[in-house]
């Protein structure tokens, strides 16, 4: 007898536990379908395009160090991008200067990011004993104790920012860089954990997996929309689901103009949307993710023309660390990552404001956010020449907060799911406020509830 799968959520996660079950299940023994609120997939992967100019609102792009990545890209038919070599130079703001973060080091200590004496601190890292506190240390906390105050201000605090758009004081070491946890953990040193990975020739550094920027031709949301149309599964957009109950014997999910039921649901949207659909099936969990912040970002595209292109070095991008009189959290340089996202002679740029360190930022007018942008990157690159394209994205709520405490949090919510399930079986989560903000992470949490889900009905026939 087949069954039915209901997938609630068309980003990332929910394609991806469509796929999963999929792969554990033929159509013949469970249907899947698979709503979506909007009136496209993708969630956060959205895609911009206009007179020539490519702009990624969301992600950039992945890391292919997860597999459940390559599996995905070869379900969606598309070929994968490599960001070009360039993508390897990263710079850092500080002062008011772009300077370059070079792995040599003489040149990382000629690059005016560290003075001498929090130069010579980072060379005593080898020697400073391993935590045994076993509760959690905020990123921050450990880049201090390990580096140096300085280094955490001036180098891990830009990188907290620009992967979180969070504060590196209040974010969780272990929930969010949990592979710097670990090497300390290993090795007492993050110094010789990195010797160490260099003699063996893996892959990765101390702050997470290796692997490499990858994107595709039309950009993000081409991936996430592909995943759709070649799935052996069933979507249904402008979808949005107002009620999920289980009546004793099936679940039912009431959306826009139908009501439908299922054996088993995967919740795959983001947390506070999950919240709404599960405050009476699982209290302890939606309790614990109301404590969960997401700050404010915008994101500002600047298309430039050839001073730009002249002046901007070629690489990623850069951080902006705080207190140097910039708002801008980071900037990238498109252009210089992936073909085809500037028109030729053109230069673009995406730079990010607001986040939990500069809220207000991100609540500013488009014109504002505009005019703030423009100024500071002038006045970075010593550009007289005003863009030639402008396109903003917001995102109210943009990246799950992973601070101190979350550990337990994500605790709370498994233990309630397990608890429903021992009761009502059928019900998986999946999401960016699990195990990872990043893409890829967030793909295998939904692979993996796929796959759950299909143990979970297997067990149960």
């Amino acid at each position: 007898m087949s069954e039915r799968l209901i997938v609630i959520g068309g980003g990332i996660a929910g394609l991806a536990a469509a796929h999963g079950a999929r792969a554990s299940k033929p159509a013949a023994e469970l249907e899947i379908i698979l709503l979506e609120a909007s009136n496209v997939l993708g969630g956060k992967a959205r895609t911009h395009r206009e007179d020539g100019w490519l702009v990624e609102e969301g992600p950039t792009g992945y890391l292919d160090s997860e597999p459940v990545m390559d599996k995905l890209v070869a379900l969606s038919g598309l070929k994968k991008r490599v960001a070009n070599p360039a993508a390897a130079r990263r710079f850092l703001v500080r002062d008011g200067v772009l300077r370059e973060i070079r792995p040599h080091p003489l040149k990382f200590l000629t690059s005016g990011i560290l003075s001498p004496l929090a130069a010579a601190r980072i060379a005593c890292e080898p020697f400073i004993p391993r935590r045994t506190d076993p509760s959690e240390e905020s990123v921050f906390d450990f880049a201090a104790r390990r580096l140096g105050k300085q280094a955490a201000e001036r180098l891990i605090g830009p990188m907290v920012l620009g992967v979180f758009a969070g504060d590196a004081h209040r974010i969780s070491l272990a929930a969010a860089f949990p592979r710097m946890a670990e090497l300390e953990n290993e090795y007492g040193s993050l110094v010789r954990a990195l010797l160490s990975k260099r003699r063996k020739s893996s892959g990765g550094g101390p702050a997470g997996p290796g692997g490499a920027l990858c994107s595709f031709d039309d950009g993000m949301q081409s991936f996430l929309t592909a995943l759709g149309e070649q799935g052996e599964f069933e979507c249904r957009l402008n979808s949005s689901v107002i009620e999920l109950a289980h009546d004793g014997a099936q679940w039912r999910v009431s959306s826009k103009g139908q009501s439908l039921t299922a054996d088993r649901v995967i919740v795959a949207t983001e947390a506070w949307t999950a919240t709404k659909l599960l405050r009476k099936l699982l209290p302890a969990a939606c309790g614990a993710l109301d404590e969960l912040p997401a700050p404010h970002v915008a994101v500002c595209a600047l298309g430039y023309g050839p001073e730009a292109l002249a002046k901007a070095p070629r690489g990623f991008g850069a951080l902006i660390q705080r207190g140097g009189g910039l708002r801008s959290l980071g900037v990238l340089w498109d252009t210089h990552l992936f073909a085809g996202r500037s028109p030729d002679g053109g230069l673009l740029m995406r730079v990010m404001v607001g986040g939990s360190t500069d809220p207000s930022a991100a609540q500013l007018t488009n014109d504002e956010i505009s005019s703030l942008v423009e100024a500071e990157i002038a006045k970075l690159f010593g550009l007289q020449d005003r863009p030639r394209f402008r396109h903003i994205a917001r995102w109210p709520r943009a990246i799950p907060q992973y601070e101190v405490g979350h550990l337990d949090l994500v605790r709370r919510v498994r233990e309630d799911l397990a608890r429903l399930e021992s009761q009502t079986p059928g019900l998986q989560l999946a999401g960016n406020y699990l195990d990872g903000v990043a893409l890829a992470k967030v793909a295998a949490s939904g692979w993996l509830a796929g796959e759950a889900c299909f143990t979970h009905s297997k067990s149960s026939t």
